[in-house]
């Protein structure tokens, strides 16, 4: 990055150096105007000048690289960023040319002959090249980040599946789901019938969100409330969930099986019975992070579990798809999760 920044600095000197000594050495200036605009100030504020305007460039390249991954229908307004960025350049070099005129004395400031105009154009011409093939560079650059973070993606989302996937078909969670459903058969029929359409919900949901790297929110929580309910007809009514999500956040984004992967992370790693109930609350905070948080009541004894492998995985896949890290936090006996969500 040190280097990279150097060779961007060198290279903005370059230009406004051969800019500046372009327009001094064949603008028809007298002779001892000329010998006046040699001097250290004008040379330093002109390496100055183009160092700040190629570094803005290159933060609007770096804006607009990232918006276009997202807001791919952007061309318009990207075309009008690059336009503008031209008419930046030729208003610099203009400004160049008022500039020296002022130092050395030359009326009219603002007109410039035909010979003039010319060389401002020749000057600003060479300038789009170089900052044309450098914008290319770094393009080129982020599309294969992009591609590169696509593949990395791919796999995240996979694993991710293929855990829920395998959580879901395990053995021990068709046993307990299968002696549920059988139990409500005999004690209760009616809860039975919505114990077997919960159930079919959640695999359905899993099969249909292969091929998805975002679903809607409103898709999770309608899957989590299913997930949610096998569980509470399992353990008996003693894990809730309280949910405080405004209307207009329903629609935005976040990566697949996310809250069955926190719910099943509450109940595999708490104490949960009549007598330790357990509420698990989500809601979205001041920075539009959906927050999953709950209190910590640990089994007295340990599962031996790949604790961690999912936490990481949805941190990874949250990192890739928004740009945004995942936050954990483990403060005053309660565990939060923070996902980021987008639009």
């Amino acid at each position: 990055m040190k280097w990279t920044s150097l060779t961007y600095s060198l290279l903005f000197s370059g230009l406004g150096l051969f800019s500046y000594f372009l327009i001094v050495s064949y603008t028809d200036f007298p002779p001892q105007a000329a010998e006046l605009l040699y001097t250290w100030q004008s040379i330093a504020f002109t390496v100055f000048a183009f160092n700040l305007v190629g570094y803005f460039t290159l933060w609007i390249a770096g804006w607009v690289n990232r918006q276009y991954a997202v807001h791919a229908s952007w061309k318009r307004r990207i075309l009008m960023l690059y336009i503008s960025v031209m008419i930046l350049f030729l208003l610099l070099n203009y400004g160049l040319f008022v500039s020296a005129k002022v130092l050395a004395d030359v009326r009219p400031v603002l007109n410039f002959s035909g010979s003039g105009w010319h060389l401002l154009l020749v000057v600003w011409l060479v300038e789009m090249v170089v900052i044309g093939l450098l914008l290319s560079n770094r393009t080129m650059q982020a599309n294969w980040q992009l591609r590169q973070e696509a593949t990395r993606l791919q796999m995240e989302n996979a694993q991710a599946k293929y855990m829920a996937l395998q959580n879901q078909l395990n053995p021990h969670f068709l046993f307990n789901s299968l002696n549920t459903l059988l139990a409500e058969i005999d004690y209760n029929p009616d809860n039975a019938i919505h114990f077997t359409r919960n159930l079919s919900s959640v695999y359905r949901y899993v099969l249909q969100c292969q091929g998805r790297n975002m679903v809607s929110l409103k898709e999770e929580l309608d899957f989590m409330n299913s997930y949610l309910f096998l569980h509470r007809v399992r353990l008996g009514d003693c894990i809730h969930c309280y949910c405080q999500i405004p209307s207009e956040y329903m629609e935005r984004q976040i990566p697949p099986l996310t809250l069955q992967l926190l719910v099943e992370n509450v109940i595999k790693h708490n104490s949960i019975s009549s007598s330790k109930p357990m509420t698990i609350h989500i809601e979205v905070d001041k920075e539009e992070y959906l927050t999953v948080s709950n209190r910590i009541s640990p089994k007295r004894k340990k599962e031996n579990t790949a604790s961690g492998i999912g936490l990481k995985n949805l941190s990874n896949r949250c990192r890739l798809m928004t740009d945004k890290e995942m936050l954990i936090q483990n403060e005053n006996d309660v565990f939060t999760v923070k996902i980021p969500i987008i639009q």
